[in-house]
């Protein structure tokens, strides 16, 4: 039976509905995981009064390895044997969670909080870079434009809070380090994707995390003779709560919504709404902590929004006209 053209027409349009949906998701991913970024670090500040930053990380990836496998084995999620890809995802769980939280906590640790501010915000730069050279994406100028825009409002918040002493000119050369990681991630999770499901993906990052940060805690406490107080940290009520929260939301919800993203949606689109985070970040501790909020500040968000959305929207209005 040979088919006709409003046959043709119908599947096309269901196919691009679909598209929509899936772009849809998409941002709606983007965004989630912006806003669960951004309130990690309240978490993440109230843990660190009590514990070493490597000891957090191995309770948080402890966590986050224990939930997913929960999630396995009850059948909600479905994982392909370990065996059959730690190939080919070695590389990228080796990047992102490992090479990236090393950087970012010794970097941190090294510099100011403006210039870790400044520098991290530099990530969707370097997307911009590799997808373009490892993926081929074609960026159009509204994008670029969006982007730097963006950039420029995490400047202005980071400057408005004040240039601190007392960083070591490793420090930033260290974060620099973090943000390549970080951003490299973004290219193999969006290479990952045409193989790989996001949770499996989001699965073998946990595992690695979770092996990695436990082995280097477990030699840095010993070296230090302080296994007991690392084996006992997570007993403690706040860095408790702050595992709980980063290991199930922050680690495995947000990476997956992140996954998801980059598998619907262009590294160089996607990677913009790490922005959001910041101003999660700052909504947060204006509300929880009485931190202050000044005129640079909203001018600041309101340039990350606007990089935010125009990075995407008015990159696929430049993209369908060039397509007439």
């Amino acid at each position: 039976m040979p088919v006709t053209s409003s046959q043709c027409y119908y599947w096309l349009r269901c196919f691009m509905a679909e598209i929509e949906r899936d772009r849809l998701l998409a941002y709606f991913a983007g965004i989630g995981s912006s806003v669960i970024f951004g309130l990690s670090f309240l978490f993440t500040k109230n843990a660190l009064e009590y514990t070493n930053p490597m000891y957090f990380l191995s309770y948080r990836f402890s966590v986050a390895f224990l939930t997913i496998s929960l999630l396995r084995l009850s059948g909600i999620i479905r994982i392909r044997p370990y065996r059959a890809v730690f190939k080919d995802l070695l590389l990228l769980s080796l990047v992102q969670p490992v090479m990236y939280f090393i950087f970012e906590n010794v970097g941190v640790s090294l510099s100011t909080s403006s210039e870790a501010g400044i520098l991290l915000s530099t990530i969707p730069i370097f997307v911009l870079i590799f997808a373009r050279i490892f993926l081929k994406e074609r960026l159009a100028a509204p994008q670029i434009i969006s982007v730097l825009t963006a950039l420029f409002g995490i400047t202005l918040i980071t400057a408005g809070k004040g240039i601190s002493a007392g960083s070591s000119p490793v420090g930033p050369v260290i974060l620099i380090g973090s943000t390549i990681s970080a951003a490299f991630y973004n290219i193999l999770s969006r290479k990952a994707s045409v193989k790989f499901r996001s949770w499996e993906i989001t699965y073998h990052m946990m595992t690695m995390g979770f092996i990695s940060f436990t082995v280097i805690a477990a030699i840095l406490s010993l070296s230090r003779g302080e296994f007991l107080f690392y084996i006992t940290g997570i007993t403690q009520p706040r860095v408790a709560i702050a595992a709980l929260y980063l290991g199930t939301l922050s680690s495995v919800g947000a990476f997956f919504l992140i996954n998801f993203m980059l598998s619907k949606l262009q590294a160089s689109r996607s990677t913009v709404f790490v922005y959001l985070s910041t101003v999660v970040s700052l909504l947060a501790g204006v509300v929880f902590r009485g931190e202050r909020f000044g005129s640079i500040q909203i001018l600041g968000v309101a340039l990350i929004l606007f990089g935010v959305w125009g990075a995407n929207a008015l990159t696929r209005r430049r993209i369908k006209e060039e397509l007439k």
